[in-house]
């Protein structure tokens, strides 16, 4: 059994679209979705399409949590306890979220509320994959790529399976407790580790355990870059910083 887990678009279709052609070759059993469709890229609403046009399993991930906040004048507010966390106290960011949900119809709206914060894969002895976001009881906590073995053992015993999956950090990285595996999977649409190319994970279910790949895939960033350049998206030279050297802003 060979699971897919592709994360963080973040408007960047592109990245997508390139990540899905390889996908189409490789035939894995399942592709999820690990949240963080639409903010930050010049093509929102196309990402959320790409994404449920082939019926991709998905979950919601910080930002998709805070576009549905703005998007509903406050209905469905993001579920964010650390204030340090919360994007929409920095009013530059609050300008980029509106011009986003503004491009987001009511329909793409209401399918980002609607997802959930894990998705679960039974393996065929019923070895659980979890996907999430960020962590099993939130999609904003950090968990960096330098966690402690507690840090990761917790998201396990939360999750309640053999393995983990989750996006939201933007980088690759592995850790294996107790004969059980956690997966950072990276970020499709906007890499952090200096290198541009689209990030996923194949995780893969063999002879009674759980492994993983780590996958890269070109695409054409300067095509993403032309197009934030002629956006009115606030913040557009800054993410096209991150955009060009794949790592996160102000570094």
């Amino acid at each position: 059994m060979r699971v897919a887990v592709i994360s963080d678009t973040h408007g960047n279709l592109p990245a997508l679209e390139a990540v899905l052609a390889e996908l189409e070759r490789e035939a894995p059993d399942l592709v999820v979705m690990a949240g963080d469709f639409a903010f930050g890229g010049p093509w929102p609403s196309e990402c959320i399409e790409t994404i449920r046009a082939r019926g991709i399993p998905a979950v919601r991930g910080n930002t998709d949590e805070f576009l549905v906040e703005v998007a509903t004048d406050g209905a469905r507010p993001a579920q964010v306890d650390d204030p340090r966390l919360r994007h929409l106290d920095n009013l530059l960011l609050l300008e980029r979220y509106r011009w986003c949900a503004a491009r987001l119809s009511p329909d793409a709206v209401d399918y980002l509320a609607s997802l959930p914060l894990a998705y679960t894969v039974p393996a065929p002895t019923g070895a659980v994959l979890t996907v999430v976001h960020a962590t099993p009881w939130s999609a904003h906590p950090v968990v960096p790529a330098t966690a402690s073995v507690e840090q990761v053992r917790e998201l396990l015993e939360r999750a309640g399976g053999a393995a983990l999956a989750y996006g939201h950090i933007h980088v690759q990285a592995r850790w294996e407790v107790d004969e059980r595996l956690v997966v950072a999977v990276g970020s499709v649409g906007l890499p952090f580790d200096g290198d541009q190319r689209a990030a996923y994970a194949l995780l893969m279910w063999d002879s009674g355990r759980w492994s993983v790949t780590f996958r890269r895939v070109p695409y054409p960033v300067e095509r993403t870059i032309a197009a934030l350049r002629a956006s009115d998206m606030p913040g557009a030279e800054a993410q096209v910083r991150v955009l060009e050297t794949a790592r996160p802003p102000g570094s």
